[in-house]
């Protein structure tokens, strides 16, 4: 007995474990990060404590900005930043598409007690609390009816619409809780009065410098001119509350649940008829309706003047809907187009969608409103192999550390789930409410590079020869990937230097290197969405003219840092270019 326990092996210290990661101080994480920005994060300084705890990407979300000069302020931390780093950062504008979601909240989270009532009205200036809340398309009252069921934040709130208060009965509420947007004639009345007595005064401070009839008659045109004022206003105010159709859903809240602003809202009844409008665009010649609206159409023009790297379609069905923001965005833009896949349709039609759009992001709560939660995680996993094989960036999103948005530490549950997404060669992992309305932005991104790391350097690549990615426009490019990862594989490489225009990095990439991946190329555009690429670090240079001379100067830069020493083999993968018959690769194994 004393004999077999001594043949084992000793369990392992953690500090023993901490001190082996750290003699691979070369190991750059390879799962990418992209954080979601909006009004509140919109600062320099958040932006570059992020950054610096291991943001790749920024992403601003076009249903969380209300106003459009955060997007030239992004822009312009994004411009001065990448001098102050030294590295690009991409930003992806996602917009909002037909998916309806609450407004504002008072408070970052709201707890609601099972069987209270609350109001769900389309006034987007009301800012919501635990008796009423907005919404910010009016759709939602044209498709709901007393009787449904609406979820919002993928299911974690549900409420059943009760009634229907009439119109007059909606305003009336509104006039009651919101004096400061409904005021009464009373009320206005008497605001006017205060500022009428405000202008007497300093006309009665001016008095001495004209004469009484001068001052008389200002004061009776005064008087006269304020009277008009007054009435003009309640009537302006009385006319437009009387035209103004004002709907309000009396809804019982279903359980004990937790509400935070700018949630998605669906309803129960809605993927149903989703669907048969599908079937029945596909049984004639009926056009199905566009996902882009007239808000998406003026949000993507400032992002293309803006030079934003990539737009996000949200709620992507049919590879139609790719086509036209193609035709719209026009052929002299370089904006990459990613999708976000949320309905079953979209399923069905994901290699299609994918064949059109240059990358994808897995929304998987949107996908379990409709699927059951088991499925979601065997689609979640479809898709990313997917992606793979057609050679895409795949980035997956929603509630990745929903625990920190008021607690400082993720859930194992959560650390698990990472682990899962990283594990199955996952390209980025986009942070949504965490970095947007959460309270710890910056422990967030802390948190998931520290897992996402960790997971990484113990789980070891493994090569799969048999694996077959889709041959690209430009074959060869294809074919040195699969030499080179092979070769990399074999003789245990540190280090893959490419000299490329974008394809031959995504192959790479999707053949999963053993090694880093240093993408280096002479175009900004190229260098920052490679940025979101796994295991790829963009190296920006002002000319690929030069090969030869470039390449000791760059090997030297990752020398001083670590990643390569003396005796560690190197591939090298450079081409041609600017040739007749475009850009041919050709791969070299360098001995350091």
């Amino acid at each position: 007995m004393n004999a077999r326990l001594s043949s084992l092996t000793p369990i392992r210290s953690r500090e023993n474990i901490l001190k082996d990661e750290q003699q691979e101080p070369h190991h750059q994480r390879r799962t990418k990060i992209v954080c979601s920005i909006n009004e509140k994060t919109c600062e320099i300084d958040i932006i570059r404590e992020m950054l610096k705890a291991g943001a790749n990407a920024l992403s601003i979300n076009t249903a969380y900005t209300h106003d459009r000069r955060q997007y030239e302020k992004l822009k312009m931390i994004r411009d001065q930043l990448e001098l102050e780093l030294d590295h690009t950062i991409p930003i992806n504008m996602m917009l909002q598409g037909k998916i309806t979601r609450i407004g504002h909240l008072r408070v970052p989270e709201i707890y609601l007690k099972k069987g209270n009532i609350i109001r769900i009205t389309q006034d987007n200036k009301v800012i919501g609390d635990e008796n009423i809340i907005c919404v910010d398309q009016d759709e939602l009252f044209t498709q709901a009816k007393v009787g449904d069921k609406i979820f919002i934040d993928y299911g974690q709130v549900v409420l059943n619409i009760t009634a229907l208060e009439t119109d007059q009965e909606a305003k009336q509420l509104l006039m009651e809780k919101y004096p400061d947007l409904y005021p009464t004639e009373s009320m206005f009345r008497n605001s006017i009065f205060e500022q009428e007595k405000s202008e007497k005064s300093k006309l009665q401070s001016k008095s001495s410098l004209s004469s009484e009839n001068s001052r008389n008659a200002s004061s009776t045109q005064l008087q006269s001119k304020k009277q008009k004022y007054i009435d003009q206003i309640i009537q302006n105010k009385k006319q437009k509350l009387a035209t103004k159709s004002l709907i309000v859903f009396v809804c019982e809240i279903e359980q004990n649940c937790l509400m935070r602003p700018f949630k998605p809202l669906f309803i129960a009844n809605r993927t149903k008829e989703l669907k048969q409008v599908i079937k029945k665009s596909d049984d004639s010649d009926e056009e199905i309706e566009t996902q882009i609206t007239s808000k998406d159409i003026n949000d993507f023009t400032i992002a293309k003047r803006l030079d934003f790297d990539s737009i996000t379609l949200s709620n992507v069905s049919r590879p139609e809907e790719v086509h036209e923001l193609k035709h719209l965005l026009g052929s002299s833009t370089n904006i990459q187009i990613f999708v976000r896949i949320t309905t079953q349709e979209g399923i069905n039609n994901f290699d299609k969608i994918m064949e059109v759009a240059d990358g994808c992001i897995i929304a998987r709560a949107y996908l379990a409103t409709w699927a059951q939660i088991e499925d979601v995680v065997q689609m979640q996993h479809d898709m990313i192999l997917n992606c793979r094989k057609l050679v895409k960036p795949v980035l997956i999103s929603t509630q990745i550390l929903e625990s920190m948005l008021t607690q400082t530490n993720p859930t194992f549950a959560e650390m698990g789930d990472i682990a899962d997404v990283v594990e199955q060669h996952i390209d980025g992992i986009m942070l949504s409410g965490e970095t947007t309305y959460g309270n710890h932005p910056i422990k967030v991104v802390q948190a998931l590079a520290r897992i996402s790391k960790n997971i990484e350097m113990h789980t070891r690549l493994q090569y799969q020869g048999i694996f077959q990615i889709k041959i690209q426009e430009n074959p060869i490019a294809s074919i040195i990937a699969q030499n080179a990862i092979e070769n990399a594989y074999s003789l245990r490489v540190k280090l893959i230097l490419l000299f490329t225009t974008g394809e031959t990095a995504l192959s790479l990439s999707k053949l999963h290197a053993p090694c880093p991946i240093v993408a280096v190329t002479a175009k900004k555009t190229i260098a920052r969405n490679l940025n979101i690429v796994n295991g790829v670090i963009p190296f920006l240079v002002g000319s690929l003219v030069g090969i030869e001379q470039l390449t000791p100067r760059i090997l030297e830069n990752f020398k001083q840092k670590g990643w390569i020493k003396q005796g560690d083999y190197i591939i090298s993968i450079s081409g041609l270019f600017g040739t007749q018959e475009g850009i041919i690769n050709q791969m070299t194994i360098l001995l350091i």
